[in-house]
C-alpha cells in the first residue's frame, strides 16, 4: 500500500523547502542538516511504501557516479540509469521502501550537493553503489543499519531489530536417506549478506540435526555457490549416498521466477529441468527470497509438472519482498523477538521444526492425515508453515508485507 502526503499545510511548507533550495541555485553555508532537511522535505512529497525508511548512505565527491544493482531485473522494469560522474561534492540519501527486504524492492536515490543543488534523484529496485561499490555504512547488517540513528533519519513506524541470538534448539533426527542443500545465493558485495550467512548457518545446522548426519546436507555458499555447485552437491548426494529425497532450501535476492545465486541469475525452468533431470529423486523445495511466490506459482500451475516433485514453501509472495529479521514496527512488536533471528520467515520456520520434531510433539506430525501425505516430513514441514503463518509468528505478515505460501499435489 502506498500513501500520499496532502496536508495542505505540510504540502505547502514542502514546496517552499524545496523551491528554495533548487529554484535560487546554489546556497551559502548549506551543511549537512539542511542537507538532510531537504531530503525528508522531498521524500515527504513522493507516493512511497507506507512502511518507507529515509537513510543517509554517505558523502560523494566530484567525479563519483552513483547508480544501483539491481540482481534480478523484473521483466517490465526499466533499465537503471546513473548519475553520470557528479560536478560537485554532496551527500547520498536512499529511500528503501521495503525497509531492509531482500531484492529486487523499491527505493529512491537522491543526491544533493553542498551548494543544495539536487545532483541525482532516481527510483531504482536494487541497491545504491557508489563507483559500482556498496558505501561503507551499508557493508553491515540490517540491524545495525536499522538502529543508527546517523544513518537511519526517517524512520516513522519505529522499525527495531533486537540482537540476533548466537544459539538456536536442536532438532531430534527424524529422518533417513534423505539429503539436503542448503543455498546461500549472496556474495559479500551485496546486501544482506550479514542475514543470509547467519540464516544459512542455522539452516544448515538444524538439517544436520533432522537428518542425523553431516554428509547428507551439504552447503552451498560463497565463493562456491554458483548454480552449477547447487546441481553438483544434488548428484554427490546420488551418488555417494544414493539419497532419493532430497530437500532444496534457497535463500537469495530474487525476482519473478529467477533469483541471483552467486551472481549469476537462475530460472525456475532450469530447476525445472533439474527435477526431470534427477527423476529418480523426490525433492521438496523451500524458497526465502523476494517474489518467492512466483516460483511456487510457476511450479504450481505446471501442466507437465515433474510427478518427483512434492512441496514447494515461499516465504512471500510473488509481488513481495522477503524480510531480514523484524522485532518491532508501527507499534507492533514481534511475538518471538527473543527468538527469532536473522531473516523472518526462515527463523520462525526453524522454530517451528524444533517445536514439532520434540518427543512431545512429533505424535501429532505421525497423526496428521489431512492433509494425505505419505511420509513424515511433508507432514512435518506443513506443520511448521502453518504454524508459523496461522499463528502470526512473522511481523512483516501481520503488517501485510509479506504472505507465505505453500503448494502441494492434491
Amino acid at each position: 500500500m502506498k500513501r500520499w502526503f496532502r496536508r495542505i499545510g505540510i504540502c505547502v511548507l514542502v514546496f517552499g523547502v524545496v523551491v528554495a533550495f533548487n529554484s535560487c541555485g546554489a546556497v551559502e553555508g548549506f551543511t549537512y542538516n539542511d542537507a538532510k532537511d531537504q531530503f525528508i522535505a522531498w521524500l515527504l512529497t513522493q507516493e512511497v511504501e507506507e512502511h518507507a525508511i529515509g537513510q543517509y548512505l554517505g558523502q560523494v565527491s566530484v567525479g563519483d557516479v552513483v547508480s544501483s544493482i539491481t540482481p534480478i531485473p523484473l521483466p517490465d522494469q526499466e533499465p537503471e540509469q546513473d548519475s553520470g560522474p557528479l560536478p560537485e561534492r554532496g551527500w547520498l540519501f536512499y529511500v528503501d521502501e521495503w525497509p531492509g527486504s531482500y531484492y529486487n524492492h523499491p527505493g529512491k536515490i537522491y543526491v544533493v550537493s553542498e551548494t543544495g543543488r539536487v545532483l541525482f534523484e532516481r527510483n531504482t529496485q536494487g541497491w545504491p553503489v557508489v563507483n559500482g561499490d556498496k558505501p561503507e555504512s551499508t557493508k553491515r547488517s540490517f540491524r545495525d543499519m536499522i538502529s543508527d540513528n546517523r544513518m537511519t533519519i526517517y524512520n516513522p513506524n519505529n522499525i527495531r531489530v533486537g540482537l540476533q541470538l548466537a544459539e538456536f534448539p536442536d532438532l531430534i533426527p527424524r529422518f533417513i536417506r534423505t539429503g539436503a542443500v542448503v543455498v546461500n545465493g549472496l556474495i559479500p558485495s551485496e546486501s544482506l549478506n550479514t542475514e543470509s550467512s547467519g540464516i544459512h548457518v542455522q539452516m544448515g545446522k538444524a538439517m544436520r540435526d533432522l537428518l542425523g548426519t553431516l554428509n547428507l546436507v551439504r552447503s552451498v555458499t560463497y565463493p562456491n555457490n554458483k548454480p552449477a555447485d547447487v546441481k553438483a552437491e544434488i548428484q554427490y548426494l546420488v551418488d555417494s549416498y544414493s539419497v532419493n529425497y532430497i530437500i532444496l532450501y534457497f535463500n537469495a535476492h530474487g525476482g519473478d521466477k529467477r533469483m541471483n545465486i552467486g551472481g549469476l541469475s537462475f530460472s525456475a525452468i532450469v530447476l525445472r529441468n533439474w527435477l526431470e533431470e534427477f527423476s529418480n529423486v523426490e525433492f521438496i523445495l523451500i524458497f526465502d527470497t523476494c517474489h518467492a511466490g512466483s516460483w511456487a506459482d510457476f511450479f504450481g500451475g505446471l501442466i507437465d509438472r515433474p510427478a518427483n516433485l512434492h512441496m514447494v514453501i515461499a516465504s512471500t509472495g510473488a509481488d513481495q519482498g522477503a524480510y531480514p529479521d523484524w522485532d518491532e514496527a508501527e507499534g507492533e512488536t514481534d511475538y518471538n523477538a527473543e527468538e527469532d533471528t536473522w531473516v523472518e520467515f526462515s527463523s520462525d520456520f526453524l522454530l517451528m521444526m524444533a517445536h514439532y520434531t520434540s518427543d512431545t510433539f512429533w505424535p501429532s506430525v505421525e497423526a496428521l492425515t489431512n492433509p494425505a501425505f505419505d511420509n513424515n516430513i511433508l507432514k512435518l514441514f506443513y506443520l511448521s508453515f502453518q504454524a508459523v503463518k496461522n499463528e502470526d509468528l512473522l511481523l512483516t505478515a501481520r503488517l501485510n508485507r509479506q504472505t507465505p505460501q505453500i503448494w502441494y499435489p492434491e
